[in-house]
């Protein structure tokens, strides 16, 4: 059963997070680990650099003396500026692959577009990991959504350059179901991600998003029907172009065949009960290690 915990694989554990990240990874990626061994593997390590730089990243939200996303971006910038792995670094076997992948391996623009693309990345999670983060437009919130999962989708293994734009179009609709998903941890830490002309919309305090007392307020339920039933299907709309391409690698017509299916799963729970965010993640998260379960079980031999 193990063989199957793609977790286990991208260091789940290493740091702390507001929420179970391990079953966070399982519910994301589990699909990875059916995958022949040599397509497993390169996906493995993306994702293994792409979530551990996120997971520091957080780490230093929840703990403000821990300095290592600090160190990992000085480390990052240190081989993109002079082309060598730092000496001594923390996490000298992700920059050494990384330099394999890209610095040493210059035959085409596809390394110089995937380190800029890495470089957007660090930037964007430097950028929107603080619990002071306060959205004002609905503009920002998706320039969020596009600069952090939009660029680690980019960053994925077996993507045609042609299909780098649809791939981060399919990262806003990632991101902004997790967001959605996360709504309750994401209060508890004062974090909130509605923009501030989406709550004075429809007269919804950040206060009462934060503090959970939402719930007595009308507009709430009628921003998250805009949420849901009006500014979601315009995402939906322009991610449709990855999921038509001729281009995709069997690996990410799983990858997105598995992401339709977690999305409908948030959505379903979340709509069911009512959008109370206060009692999703106690039904979420057991519906998500049953349907694992069940997936599991039927990839045993």
């Amino acid at each position: 059963m193990e063989s199957f915990r793609i977790s286990q694989w991208v260091e789940s554990s290493r740091c702390r997070a507001l929420g179970d990240d391990a079953l966070k990874d399982e519910d994301n990626a589990a699909w990875v680990m059916q995958l022949e061994s040599a397509v497993r593997q390169e996906w493995i390590e993306r994702i293994r650099w792409i979530r551990l730089a996120d997971r520091l990243a957080e780490n230093e939200l929840i703990d403000r003396s821990s300095l290592k996303f600090r160190g990992f971006c000085r480390d990052w910038q240190h081989l993109r500026d002079r082309r060598e792995v730092p000496p001594g670094c923390e996490y000298d076997s992700v920059w050494r692959a990384i330099a394999s992948r890209w610095f040493e391996r210059r035959d085409d623009g596809a390394s110089e577009d995937s380190i800029a693309i890495w470089n957007a990345y660090l930037e964007a999670l430097r950028a929107y990991h603080h619990d002071r983060l306060i959205l004002e437009r609905l503009a920002d919130y998706e320039d969020m959504l596009a600069n952090l999962a939009g660029h680690f989708f980019q960053i994925l293994p077996f993507l045609d350059p042609k299909d780098r734009s649809a791939a981060r179009d399919f990262g806003i609709v990632d991101q902004f179901y997790n967001n959605l998903r996360d709504l309750a941890e994401d209060s508890q830490q004062g974090i909130c991600y509605f923009p501030t002309e989406i709550l004075e919309r429809f007269g919804v305090e950040r206060w009462e998003i934060l503090q959970f007392e939402c719930f007595h307020n009308p507009g709430y339920f009628r921003l998250i029907e805009f949420w849901l039933d009006e500014y979601l299907p315009t995402l939906r709309q322009r991610a449709e172009t990855l999921l038509r391409s001729p281009r995709l690698h069997p690996s990410w017509q799983i990858l997105c065949d598995w992401s339709v299916g977690r999305y409908h799963r948030i959505e379903r729970i979340f709509r069911h009960l009512r959008f109370d965010y206060a009692r999703f993640p106690r039904v979420y998260w057991a519906a998500v290690r049953r349907d694992l379960g069940y997936w599991r079980a039927r990839q045993l031999p």
